[in-house]
Order: structure tokens, then sequence, then C-alpha cells
């Protein structure tokens, strides 16, 4: 068998390592992490999961802190469409974020940015058209659209100066969400520059059912290069999900694909986000202790471990401080859980919510 180091990824004349380290949130696919692999001439990912609570952490903003002193009145109130991101804020902490990590760049590689549709901070459309065009200003290397079909999202930047200059893909996990985005984005006359295939057994929200387990990520990226070959439509493909060694990613690379992404593998090095303990916990885990759930308020199954701090957590939601779940009238499906249990157990000072888990919080505190 081939090694992964006789494969390259062609972006055009340009030749990349065919390794793509995943775009993790919040923080955990840092800075230090990105630009290390596009030193060593692969293609590195930050997030901008979160990207307010990020930039406070490198680089000493306070956005969440005015944030929640906007709407603190607003804590104890179920309701939260009132609590609104300020745009001009957001694109300021996006372009520090990208920029700052631009400005460090050094090697061959390529820095991207991961950019979620689920993060939908109660105006989903407005807050998704100013972090891929603040993306783009502060000159990313290009953009993953992630977490979401993204049918909208090329006609958010299509007049943008950079929007045939960018790399821009998306990552899906069948042919039909290919085929859906390709059809609702074919009016820009621009095809992604690649196409991250996420199979079943990813880290992280999955972009399958319950029934995840009944696929196979060799067979779905079969099943899309042979439609690619077969419309003759040319897009580089990048499998991702359960790729863990030299070998996996060197029979993809054989099978056709243009590079592989690879992220679980990495949070347990010196430049992830993770504090050491974490990645300590990570080193020792089990697969008995790996679990798919459906605590998400995205909607989407996630696969984390069963130790996991956010499982049956209850705490007091903080939209006022994050919110970045909250849909476009204000809700988020763990408010309603939490609600719930609130109303079953009056007087408690302390509740367990095991539907669904605040987002936000763990991510920010790294318990998931």
């Amino acid at each position: 068998m081939k090694r992964v180091d006789d494969f390259r990824l062609h972006f055009g004349k340009q030749e990349l390592v065919p390794i793509m380290i995943g775009g993790m949130g919040v923080d955990i696919s840092t800075a230090d992490l990105a630009l290390e692999a596009a030193r060593l001439g692969g293609i590195g990912h930050i997030s901008d999961a979160m990207v307010k609570t990020v930039t406070d952490r490198r680089f000493n903003t306070k956005y969440v802190k005015e944030k929640l002193k906007q709407y603190k009145f607003n804590v104890a109130n179920s309701d939260k469409s009132v609590v609104q991101f300020d745009l001009g804020q957001l694109e300021e902490a996006t372009k520090l974020h990208v920029g700052k990590t631009m400005e460090r760049k050094r090697g061959p590689g390529m820095v991207f940015v991961n950019c979620m549709e689920k993060l939908t901070m109660n105006a989903p459309k407005e807050t998704l058209r100013v972090r891929l065009r603040a993306a783009l200003d502060a000159g990313v290397d290009g953009i993953t659209l992630a977490a979401g079909l993204h049918l909208g999202s090329f006609g958010l930047i299509e007049d943008h100066p950079r929007f045939r200059d960018a790399k821009l893909g998306i990552i899906v996990s069948s042919l039909r969400a290919l085929q859906l985005f390709l059809r609702k984005s074919a009016r820009t006359s621009r095809l992604p520059d690649y196409v991250v295939v996420e199979g079943p057994l990813a880290g992280g929200h999955l972009g399958f059912g319950m029934d995840w387990a009944k696929y196979d990520l060799a067979l779905i990226v079969a099943e899309i290069r042979d439609w690619l070959v077969a419309e003759k439509i040319d897009i580089p493909l990048v499998p991702a999900g359960g790729i863990f060694t030299g070998s996996d990613a060197a029979a993809f690379l054989e099978m056709g694909a243009a590079a592989v992404q690879v992220a679980t593998r990495f949070t347990v090095t010196a430049e992830c986000g993770l504090p050491d303990a974490v990645k300590q916990h990570y080193f020792k885990a089990s697969e008995e202790e790996i679990v798919v759930n459906q605590i998400s308020p995205t909607g989407y199954p996630m696969r984390m471990l069963t130790s996991s701090p956010a499982i049956g957590s209850g705490i007091r939601p903080n939209c006022e401080a994050y919110g970045y779940l909250l849909d476009s009238s204000g809700n988020c499906s763990y408010i309603d859980a939490y609600n719930k249990q609130i109303a079953l157990h009056p007087g408690e000072r302390r509740v367990s919510v095991m539907e669904k888990t605040c987002m936000c919080t763990h991510m920010r505190n790294f318990d998931l």
C-alpha cells in the first residue's frame, strides 16, 4: 500500500499535503494548531463557533461581558426573542480572530475557517452573512460550510470581491445533500472548491439520524465520486470521520479522494485548545465510554464520552451571555427542557436535565 505522502491535494497549480485538520469549536482547533498544519504544507481549520468568546479569551476583548450586561434584565425570562447579537461587534470579533491568525501564517499550506450554519444566533441569515464576509475580509484562505446544508450561503457572499478567489467548500454526509446544495447554488455559477464527506464515525455532531451505524463512509464517498464522474463535475473529495491511521487515509487516497480530514486525532496535541486534563482523559478513554446521544439542541446526534459533565447537567440557560443556538424566534430546545424540569421539581436548587444540554456554556467550558 502507498503512503499518505505519496499523494498531493491539488488546487489548480498549488500542491498541498493531503491532510486537513477539521475545525473544532470552541477554540479546540486553535490558531496554533491550524498554523502548524499550514506550516507543514497541509490545511488547518480554525472555527468561528462562539467567536466572541474566543476573542475574549485570546485577545482580552469584553464582548460576552457587554452582551450579558445589556440583556441581564432578561435572564429569568423564558422568552429570549429580545436577545440579539450586535452585528458590528460580531464583525469585529470575526476579523480579529481570523485576521490575527492569518498575520502569523507561515509555510506553504492554507488556513480555513469552519463556519456552522446551526449557529443561528436569533438572526440566522444576518449573522451568517456577517461571519462569512468578515472572514473573507480578514484574508482567510478558505471557508468550510459546516453544520447544515448552507443552501443560501453562496448567495450571501457572491458579490464579495473574494468570492471566486478564496477556497469555498461544504461538508455533506450524503450524495443527496450535495445534489441539493449544487442545485440551490447553481445560479451563482460557482462550484465548491472541495467537498468534505463526513461519515458516521466522526466526533461531535453527526449528519445522520440515530440509525448512523448502518452507514459506511467508504460507500458514501464511492457513491459521490461515481456520480461526479458521471456528471463530469470535477470537485476534490475529502473523506472525514473515523479516519484513525495512515493506512486508513492512504486507502481513501488510493480510491480517488483528494485528501482526508482528521480532527479528533489532533485533540491531544500540544497545540490543541483542550485543557491538559481533558487530553489525558481522551488518551485513557475506552471504546465503552463512547456514546451517540441526542442531547444537542442543534437537532443533530452527537458522539461524545459518557463521562462528559454536559450529560444530565441542569444549568440555567445562558442565552444573555451567549445565545448562539437561539433560532430566528429566540427559541432553543434546551430552554424548553430546562423549564420542564424546573416545573417538575419546584424549589430544588439543582435539577438534572437529561433531554438536552446547554451547548454554549458547556462548549465554552470544554465540558463537551
